[in-house]
């Protein structure tokens, strides 16, 4: 049977065979060896060499020369050693032309970069550092150790106040930032000026300097210092936790909007005046009736635990509704949830 019939199962079959046809005789000198001095078609010379086709004679004479081995339109054979230079130069200038594309390449990313990255013309950018706390502890000895360092004057928004022991050492660092004499301003909402406790540390504050007022609602709770630092709690962060932002240009923003609302609010000193933190404030008993409520007792339960009458446990229960300023017990139930009587 012919072996024309037959195509190995690949060009480097072929190719092997017909490099030790073309290179037998060959002299051992390093000078390539014309494949067939009579001018023979190098294709029909290896088809009738090595009884193959002459596709398969052309597929094997293809993959010698792309490794140097042949030249593509003589039929030259070339010594192993001197086609590994070949490859290796063209190799190399290959490389060099496709580092010299991945560098434009890489220009251009970069160029493009930073137009995506950078601000529209006409507007600067500036760098955001964001802190994270989620242990109020170590949130509070940052504070005091940061605000000791203030310079410029601190403003404060709190739409509850903190517990009466935490106020209690708040309030030695806010007293000495007055003496120091820094600005210390302060928005408290009508319901926590009204709390247990709130009077003393309001009124401390007035007493040595800082400016306290009165407002209806307080969006967030917030503390501005030097201006720059903005302390604030984390949006439904998971943990939750507190954030600490040192921006000028967003400290600038929240103490416009503080300006803002500190025009409107009512003074301290004119809230008391009016016996705001006098009759309406929730004194030790409210908050007991409070937390009676919150268990589900009866009245008449409540009323031996706090030791009154029902009549006046009923007073009480009106006094309170009105200091948190809800109409039901079930809404004051949930508002001194909310600042914190319940715990």
């Amino acid at each position: 049977m012919s072996g024309r019939g037959f195509r190995p199962a690949d060009p480097a079959t072929t190719a092997h065979r017909a490099y030790r046809l073309l290179a037998a005789g060959r002299p051992a000198a390093a000078e390539p060896v014309a494949a067939d001095p009579a001018g023979t078609d190098p294709v029909a010379a290896v088809a009738s060499g090595l009884d193959v086709s002459e596709d398969q004679a052309r597929a094997g004479l293809e993959w010698l020369g792309e490794r140097r081995l042949l030249a593509a339109d003589d039929g030259v054979v070339a010594l192993p050693e001197q086609a590994v230079l070949d490859v290796l130069a063209q190799a190399s200038g290959g490389f060099g032309r496709m580092a010299e594309e991945v560098e434009r390449w890489r220009t251009a990313v970069s160029d493009l970069a930073d137009l995506v990255s950078g601000a529209p013309a006409g507007f600067e950018s500036e760098r955001v550092d964001v802190l994270r706390f989620t242990d109020r502890t170590e949130l509070r000895r940052w504070l005091d150790d940061r605000a000791l360092l203030n310079r410029r004057d601190a403003v404060a928004m709190h739409p509850a106040l903190a517990p009466n022991d935490v106020l209690r050492e708040s309030l030695k660092v806010d007293l000495e930032l007055l003496r120091r004499g820094v600005g210390f301003r302060m928005l408290v909402s009508r319901t926590a000026a009204r709390r247990p406790g709130a009077a003393a540390y309001l009124s401390a504050l007035e007493r040595d300097g800082g400016q306290v007022r009165v407002a209806d609602a307080i969006p967030l709770r917030m503390l501005v210092l030097d201006g720059s630092v903005v302390v604030t709690p984390g949006s439904d962060a998971e943990p939750p936790c507190d954030v600490v932002i040192r921006s000028d240009v967003v400290g600038r923003c929240l103490l416009a909007a503080f300006d803002h609302l500190w025009v409107a609010a009512e003074k301290y000193a004119t809230f008391v005046g009016a016996g705001g933190d006098r009759a309406e404030e929730l004194t030790a008993v409210h908050v007991r009736l409070l937390r009676a409520l919150a268990t589900g007792a009866k009245d008449e339960a409540i009323a031996r635990q706090l030791g009154c009458s029902e009549r006046t446990l009923r007073r009480l229960v009106a006094q309170t509704l009105e200091a948190l300023g809800v109409r039901s017990r079930f809404a004051a139930g949930a508002k001194a949830a909310q600042l914190g009587l319940l715990d």
